[in-house]
């Protein structure tokens, strides 16, 4: 990465606040998930961990088994592609800043709510107002209408904004099957 690209990205997150964003929801929402079978989408190279807060380290405190996943085989994890398939049986699915490098999120919507248990949850982190980042394959940008229509096949659906309602930098969802 050039300096003016990692400057970029630095400040990026000191405007946008992702880390913030991603710590907030987690704690509000998913401190009681215990003993559960976890699936995280898009773990990455976690090369920029000193700002993105990790998310599999925050449910393995809780004694839940977190299965890190990628369609990249170089990063190390389970190779996933959630456009084609997903694998069954988890209590819930962790897809945070990763459906807007998915060019065809709504089947990996579907996917993932294919691979859940009953009563299980997705949960999805999407940015609202956030810089180009990881280009080319940087897509869309979602509004919590858009969410709410992406999501009514769950019966359960939490939304949550990170910012102001009218200018939000993120979208938490919670969504139950």
């Amino acid at each position: 990465m050039t300096f003016k690209k990692s400057f970029a990205r630095s400040l990026t997150h000191i405007i946008f606040q992702p880390d913030k964003a991603q710590k907030k929801f987690l704690n509000k929402y998913c401190s009681k998930i215990i003993s559960k079978k976890i699936l995280e989408i898009g773990s990455g190279k976690k090369v920029h961990e000193r700002f993105i807060y990790s998310v599999a380290d925050f449910f393995r405190q809780n004694n839940n088994e977190v299965v890190l996943s990628d369609i990249n085989p170089d990063f190390g994890h389970k190779v996933i592609d959630i456009t084609k398939s997903c694998p069954k049986g988890y209590d819930v699915i962790v897809c945070f800043s990763v459906l807007e490098h998915i060019f065809d999120y709504q089947r990996a919507i579907k996917n993932m709510y294919k691979a859940l248990k009953r009563n299980a949850q997705v949960l999805v982190l999407v940015p609202a107002f956030y810089p180009l980042h990881d280009e080319p394959n940087d897509y869309w940008r979602f509004t919590e209408h858009s969410i709410r229509k992406l999501f009514s096949a769950f019966r359960k659906i939490k939304l949550d904004y990170y910012g102001k309602r009218e200018f939000p930098s993120f979208y938490f969802i919670a969504a139950t099957k």
